[in-house]
């Protein structure tokens, strides 16, 4: 049974219920462009812009980012404190993707191996911690930040919220996982496409930039903010 929206900060959703969504206004829609793979959406993006992930695991996405786009700066927000174990080694026991996952770091040495996969790149700035009390506390400006953190509904809620303030004029907040309903990994439900919605609900001066697709269904979206 779904649920519609709350608007109270903790949403009252029982284990066999899935919160319903707010729709994107079609004003908010009618500029956005559909890619086949954020691999492609990356190619889109500026030259030399400001550039934050928050939720950086094994660091591919940044490094697409750092190696196709030169970034003036490239800042890597994450708890440091995990193993490279993709999904499908976690569920089945051994990495089923295409290119082989090896378990290049444990938690203890996750943090060192960011720092010196990315030593090559100039303007990195490495920030250990949990996203929810160090973003509040920047003052950077952003072109572009990438969240692709926890699917609670909450952490990403406040995550995005905060991101949103650091945001510079035009400048874009991707979201990896956009569903409502994880059937392929956790078969549980997703936070990320509620969360996107009820944003752009609340904040019309945002829109949707583009929508970046995935053979499994594990969408991005990329939202921008508008003067």
């Amino acid at each position: 049974m779904a649920k519609k929206p709350s608007n109270s900060h903790f949403l009252n959703i029982k284990n066999d219920e899935i919160e319903d969504s707010q729709k994107i206004s079609q004003q908010q829609l009618n500029n956005a462009k559909l890619f086949s793979s954020r691999e492609e959406y990356v190619k889109s993006l500026p030259e030399n812009l400001r550039y934050m992930e928050v939720g950086v695991a094994w660091g591919y996405y940044s490094e697409l980012v750092a190696s196709q786009k030169n970034p003036k700066s490239i800042h890597l927000l994450d708890w440091y404190n995990q193993d490279l174990k993709c999904w499908s080694w976690r569920k089945f026991g051994e990495c089923q993707c295409s290119t082989k996952h090896t378990l290049d770091y444990t938690p203890e040495t996750h943090e060192k191996f960011i720092t010196e996969k990315f030593s090559i790149y100039s303007n990195v700035s490495i920030l250990k911690g949990d996203a929810k009390d160090i973003l509040p506390t920047l003052t950077t400006e952003y072109d572009y930040i990438y969240i692709d953190i926890s699917n609670d509904r909450e952490i990403t809620k406040n995550v995005l919220e905060a991101s949103s303030k650091l945001v510079s004029n035009k400048g874009i907040i991707g979201l990896n996982d956009y569903l409502i309903y994880d059937g392929i990994i956790e078969d549980v439900p997703y936070g990320t496409f509620q969360t996107v919605n009820e944003f752009l609900d609340k904040n019309k001066n945002w829109s949707v930039d583009a929508i970046a697709l995935h053979n499994l269904g594990f969408y991005d979206i990329y939202i921008r903010k508008n003067g």
